[in-house]
């Protein structure tokens, strides 16, 4: 048999380990807000980016220093052109989402940063089709699992980001408000702490109820558990306690979710376009929670 992406854990392992390695951005999400919530309570705003940034640094040597070669897959070219205009695309268009309120959704300024974006979109697509090897393989696109897990991706993305955004500023409204609970940074990091446990409970139950229900049942029942504690928020916010729940009960459904793309993903493409695809989809990811944040 050929070698296939798993160089340094047995086969049986490999879609597990991907699947908890996805789960792990977002379970970061539920307890990096407490942590932060106390940096910046006692060193300010500017305490808590210095520390993000301090350890993604951190985390980028470890990487460099630990995370071995592939033994069998050779080295290619690195597509800087398209990583470049593909960061364009990006910066623009979460540019025009983030100015539209401020410059006006029909100002000059602004409909010619969009028109700028999408036509380097265009080029980026016409670009990528043609290269060889590309940052991203789009004919991959045609398959529907990728297509799927992509569409997915970008979806849960936004919908987990709209939710905390809500749960964090319905927790620190002024109860004089009628609607908040005045709570401080700490507190209201703590309510995402739910978040991160059921994300990573569910992406230890995933792959047992997946060998009985099989991943085209398992997934829309992810996305429906996700939906209900979008209803649970919108029905139940009279406690502190609700929110508790509301976070709980969605990071089960995002952390199923979140487990199941990888597996999907991995078994769709060949194994030297695994990290291409994958990339893709965080990409995608951090897309929908950019958007959102606009």
């Amino acid at each position: 048999m050929p070698p296939g992406p798993e160089d340094n854990l047995p086969a049986e392992r490999f879609r597990s380990t991907i699947a908890l390695l996805s789960i792990t951005t977002v379970a970061g999400v539920g307890l990096g807000y407490p942590l932060t919530g106390l940096i910046t309570e006692g060193f300010g705003y500017h305490g808590s980016f210095w520390f993000g940034a301090l350890v993604s640094a951190a985390a980028l040597v470890s990487a460099a220093l630990v995370v071995p070669r592939s033994r069998h897959l050779a080295c290619r070219r690195f597509d800087v052109v398209g990583a470049v205009l593909f960061g364009a695309v990006l910066a623009g268009l979460l540019l025009v989402l983030s100015k539209g309120g401020s410059w006006g959704w029909t100002s000059p300024a602004l409909l010619g940063l969009l028109a700028a974006s999408l036509a380097c979109l265009a080029v980026w697509i016409v670009y990528e089709l043609r290269i060889g090897p590309p940052l991203v393989d789009l004919r991959k696109l045609r398959n529907r699992v990728v297509l799927t897990a992509d569409v997915i991706g970008l979806a849960a993305g936004i919908g987990m980001y709209l939710l905390l955004s809500l749960v964090t500023r319905l927790a620190q409204a002024p109860v004089g408000a009628g609607h908040g609970f005045g709570a401080s940074v700490v507190v209201t990091g703590m309510i995402l702490l739910p978040f991160s446990v059921g994300s990573l409970l569910a992406g230890r139950a995933v792959p047992l109820v997946a060998g009985r229900l099989s991943w085209r049942l398992t997934l829309p029942l992810s996305c429906g558990v996700v939906l209900v504690s979008m209803l649970l928020f919108a029905l139940s916010r009279s406690g502190l306690w609700e929110l508790f729940l509301v976070t709980g009960v969605a990071g089960v459904g995002v952390g199923c979710v979140f487990a199941l793309v990888p597996g999907l993903i991995v078994n769709s493409v060949a194994a030297q376009e695994v990290g291409s695809a994958m990339g893709f989809n965080q990409v995608l990811r951090y897309v929908g929670f950019s958007t959102e944040a606009r």
